[in-house]
């Protein structure tokens, strides 16, 4: 059937089965990037961590953030940033007060209800001029 010739409610069954089916895609690409990660025998380095006992003040940087949803279902929805989220936040380490510019890299929710955040440090942004 040529697409001129299917009505609106046709059209619309079509598009939702595609966007279900890129859905799906979707998670198998994450699922494959992930084994593939399991299975390199590349190293993987990142900077050592150390243990923080401070309280972290944060704020979100930005306004209205356009999204591309994926999928959405009556529990919740998941959408896409093409853009980073950025922070400003401060802390004090070792009675030395700390202040960066930080984007989110990923966040989870623990088995108590509480967040975990990943925020990469980014140089700051200079201030507006008037």
């Amino acid at each position: 059937m040529e697409i001129y010739q299917k009505t609106k409610t046709e059209l619309i069954e079509q598009l939702e089965l595609m966007r279900h089916q890129m859905a799906e895609l979707e998670s198998k690409i994450i699922q494959l990037e992930s084994d593939e990660n399991k299975n390199s025998n590349k190293p993987i380095t990142r900077p050592p961590r150390r243990r923080l006992h401070a309280d972290i003040e944060f704020i979100a940087d930005f306004d209205i953030i356009r999204a591309k949803g994926i999928n959405i279902s009556e529990g919740g929805i998941c959408f896409e940033l093409c853009e980073d989220l950025p922070f400003e936040m401060q802390f004090e380490l070792e009675d030395e007060l700390h202040q960066h510019r930080a984007h989110l890299i990923w966040v989870k929710r623990l088995s108590n209800g509480r967040y975990r955040f990943g925020f990469e440090f980014v140089p700051p942004e200079p201030y507006p001029q008037f």
